[in-house]
């Protein structure tokens, strides 16, 4: 369990449940380092098909490098020459939100029962993120290494000032669809600094950066990079630092960014909170929790339902899929993506039963030994 003062600045729920995927060694290294790697989270087959949709929807073909940097435009701020919203763009996210191929991937038993360990409840959401897809930086594409003050270096997506103490205990994810190595700028953490919070803030000016802290305080060399093969999982505590690195391999990265949040957070808010309080921005569903997370409620079940229902984005500030210069690779005007049992309960259409951590949450003996031997 976290020391008392680092109790002070991050939420830590103390475990009183059994792991039924994870084993006590990962859930160790888990407590101790924040972030956790398992590799064969999602089947390479799945990574395979939400992969070339993702290529597909921005028009890049892997024999062709040109092809992986034509898309310039910044997709927060301009706009194609018809008014439509660009769909990729240098900061390397893609503004695919809603594929088979990721719905696949986000009903997925074996990620369900990793984040049930990981909260202590099977009873869970679905976030409806997106993709992401970074080329090689080159010297002829020189707004390809300009990814954007929001996209460099290292960020939270939650407030981190001493006046919106404790972080709550909100998770984070990022599947590799394909296999990724340090050269290739990945997924980057502070590992443990939700222990190292309470006193690093203490030496930091009082009118620090809540999301983003400088880089004389907390340069990008401070943090580790995740490298890991196709179909890992990186799960994080949004009170570590995190971003992406510089890219100078040779392959594109390619990424889908999927988490879960508990129905009920009353476990997980922290002290001084209800449980409407959003864990992390994915959480409120709107940039607005950036500014003021008191000022916003976590979205409520509906809301949530109509995020799988409408096709809708992660955020309300971000473009639906009638405001993209193209549609999804061949779904245009395609109804909700089909749910399983396991997906209607994420999306929040049927209820969940049982407030208990269940052996209905995991998968069988066999896929379970298998989710820890590929585990770091």
């Amino acid at each position: 369990t976290l020391s008392m003062a680092a109790a002070n600045a991050v939420h830590w729920p103390e475990r009183s449940w059994r792991l039924k995927y994870l084993s006590e060694a990962q859930y160790s290294l888990w407590e101790s380092q924040g972030y956790l790697v398992i590799q064969d989270a999602v089947e390479k087959d799945k990574c395979v098909a939400a992969a070339r949709a993702v290529k597909e929807f921005i028009g890049t073909d892997d024999d062709d490098p040109d092809s992986w940097y034509k898309n310039t435009l910044d997709i927060y701020a301009d706009v194609e020459a018809d008014g439509s919203k660009p769909v990729h763009g240098p900061c390397g996210m893609v503004q695919l939100f809603h594929h088979a191929s990721f719905w696949s991937i986000r009903q997925s038993v074996r990620l369900h029962a990793i984040f049930s360990d990981l909260y202590g409840c099977h009873q869970l959401y679905v976030t409806t993120d997106r993709a992401h897809f970074k080329p090689p930086e080159r010297a002829e594409h020189p707004k390809w290494s300009m990814p954007g003050d929001v996209h460099s270096g290292l960020h939270w997506d939650v407030r981190t000032d001493e006046r919106h103490w404790p972080v709550p205990f909100g998770l984070q994810g990022v599947v590799y669809l394909e296999d990724t190595d340090a050269e290739q700028g990945p997924l980057h953490v502070v590992p443990g600094f939700h222990r190292q919070l309470q006193n690093w803030s203490k030496s930091q000016p009082a009118d620090r950066s809540s999301r983003k802290p400088s880089a004389d305080s907390l340069p990008l060399s401070a943090a580790t990079a995740v490298a890991a093969p196709a179909g890992s999982l990186v799960v994080w505590h949004s009170a570590l630092p995190h971003g992406p690195g510089r890219h100078v391999g040779t392959r594109p990265r390619v990424s889908f960014y999927v988490s879960y949040l508990p129905v009920d957070a009353t476990a997980y808010v922290g002290v001084g909170r209800n449980a409407t309080a959003p864990l992390n921005l994915a959480d409120a569903g709107t940039i607005a929790f950036e500014e003021d997370p008191g000022q916003v409620s976590r979205l409520t079940r509906a809301e949530r339902v109509d995020r799988w229902r409408l096709r809708l984005p992660l955020l309300a500030e971000d473009p639906r899929e009638g405001e993209l210069s193209r549609p999804p690779p061949g779904e245009e005007g395609a109804p909700p993506a089909a749910l399983s049992a396991l997906g209607r309960k994420l999306v929040g259409l049927d209820p969940w039963t049982n407030a208990q951590h269940s052996d209905d949450a995991c998968e069988d003996d066999t896929e379970r030994e298998a989710g820890q031997e590929g585990a770091e």
